[in-house]
């Protein structure tokens, strides 16, 4: 499906709709980014069929392979291929701004009461119907990703090297190797496509629009690396250039966060103690949505209302401008017969990383000595399996009754 197509057979979904579409996944998107792309997929290539699966896992690829929240640049980007620009922006805001809501008011309680608020019970379980989430999104792509014998050895080994070595060279290693792959076996995709000498949209152009974001991108970057020496007083501005710089720093998602961000609030500023550090992050965790929220608990630390969402904004910003910018100008090579074979290889490898992120939250599970209480998670993920596959029920469900199951078993 081209870029046109997707324009056109989603101008039947207003901006509205679209907005709540995407708050609604913000709302029920527990368990980290694969959770979230999860989700979208559930909405976006099943409900909507707005795009398929091989343009989502497309989207995937590019935004493991740029910095900033991979969750947050999928959606960005899938909001661009349905809408453009405008699309990305209502898209990126309405899936962050439930976790924003929620860590907002976390903070606000933390910072008045000195306590955490966390509803550890739910929460376990909710991370194996999550598990249960991830796998079914792998389930449903395997038809489109995996159609022969290569692209299931290509699956199983990206699965077993990032559930046993793990770290974002390993992804950008896995989707290089996985391109090459593709390149080397040719894709059926590309058969009957133009060479790339006879493509006339193969070269890519910079318009006004991508020159402002470049510009905006640099900004970012130079107000990083000046500010600190020059003498502002402005919190705001400061605020800003910590957290928009960061973000475009931050290759391989948000836990290359933790000790960046900690640097730099804890010990460069000193806006946050350890403690408090440590809250935002536990915070992040029990939130929906992406967790660079935590930007959002430090930005109200440091400057209360205006600061939370000038963090936000701050954090999620910049890299959804960059995988705009790098989606419009991919669409302008995407006709060319080796860019659509390296695409086919690395779809194989994508469905394979998705798998490895249910196990890997499986696997986090704290199983105790006790037998029956360890069956609580396994029974939860099973019977969580069971209703999206079977029953075929939203995922929204599948959340709200893993809680209450997580609340009342353990």
């Amino acid at each position: 499906m081209s870029h046109e197509d997707t324009l056109a057979q989603a101008e039947g979904l207003s901006l509205w709709r679209l907005f709540l579409v995407f708050f609604k996944i913000g709302c029920i998107s527990w368990g980290g980014y694969m959770a979230l792309i999860s989700v979208v997929r559930s909405e976006i290539v099943d409900r909507h069929k707005f795009l398929d699966d091989t343009e989502l896992m497309d989207g995937v690829a590019l935004a493991m392979l740029l910095p900033g929240p991979v969750a947050v640049n999928v959606v960005a980007y899938v909001g661009n291929k349905m809408r453009g620009t405008i699309g990305a922006a209502i898209c990126a805001f309405a899936v962050i701004l439930p976790s924003f809501f929620f860590m907002l008011g976390f903070a606000v309680l933390y910072f008045t009461w000195g306590e955490l608020v966390i509803a550890d019970k739910a929460l376990a379980g909710v991370l194996p119907a999550v598990a249960a989430i991830i796998l079914n999104a792998a389930l449903k792509m395997r038809g489109k990703a995996l159609r022969g014998p290569l692209d299931w050895a290509v699956a199983i080994a990206a699965a077993t090297l990032l559930l046993t070595v793990g770290g974002i060279l390993m992804v950008v290693l896995i989707i290089v190797g996985a391109a090459t792959i593709g390149m080397m076996r040719g894709s059926p995709e590309a058969e009957g496509t133009q060479s790339n000498e006879s493509v006339s949209h193969a070269t890519p152009k910079f318009g006004t629009g991508t020159a402002i974001s470049i510009a905006f991108l640099a900004l970012c970057l130079g107000l990083f690396l000046v500010l600190p020496q020059l003498d502002i007083s402005s919190v705001l501005l400061q605020l800003f250039s910590v957290f928009s710089g960061m973000s475009l720093l931050l290759f391989g998602g948000g836990y290359i966060f933790i000790p960046m961000i900690q640097e730099a609030v804890v010990h460069a500023q000193a806006w946050l103690t350890t403690d408090e550090f440590a809250a935002s992050i536990a915070l992040g965790q029990v939130t929906p949505g992406p967790i660079l929220i935590s930007a959002t608990f430090i930005g109200y630390k440091v400057a209360g209302i205006a600061g939370a969402v000038l963090a936000t904004v701050a954090i999620f910003l910049p890299p959804a401008v960059l995988i705009i910018v790098f989606s419009n100008q991919l669409e302008r090579i995407s006709h060319m017969a080796y860019f659509k074979a390296a695409q086919a290889g690395i779809r194989p490898a994508i469905c394979g990383m998705i798998v490895s992120a249910a196990v890997g939250l499986l696997l986090a599970i704290n199983f105790g000595d006790d037998m029956w209480r360890n069956m609580i998670p396994v029974a939860i993920f099973l019977a969580s399996l069971f209703t999206l596959i079977q029953l075929k029920k939203d995922e929204v469900w599948v959340i709200v009754g893993a809680a209450i199951l997580g609340m009342l078993l353990f």
